[in-house]
């Protein structure tokens, strides 16, 4: 999932858990400059911080897999046979 489309996610979270940006950003331990980068898609989120985000809006899994992950999953039965094998 593109950088854009996670940044617009996160700022729903917020703000449909009636938080401010700066309430997320300290939480986050980085500036409210940061972390508007990472809702415009300027920059990306850290595994470190979506973990944090996880706790902060008490998602589930499937929920995060959703917005940050969505797009590279894919179901293990779709691709070819070789690759479904470990090593």
């Amino acid at each position: 999932m593109d950088a854009q489309n996670i940044g617009k996610k996160v700022e729903q979270l917020i703000k449909l858990n009636n938080m401010e940006i700066s309430e997320i950003a300290k939480k986050l331990q980085i500036s409210e400059k940061e972390l508007r980068n990472k809702i415009e898609g300027k920059d990306e989120f850290y595994v470190s911080e979506v973990i944090e985000l996880t706790e902060i809006f008490k998602l589930d899994i499937k929920t995060v897999a959703e917005i940050f992950f969505n797009d590279q999953i894919t179901n293990i039965n779709e691709r070819p046979k070789e690759e479904n094998k470990l090593s």
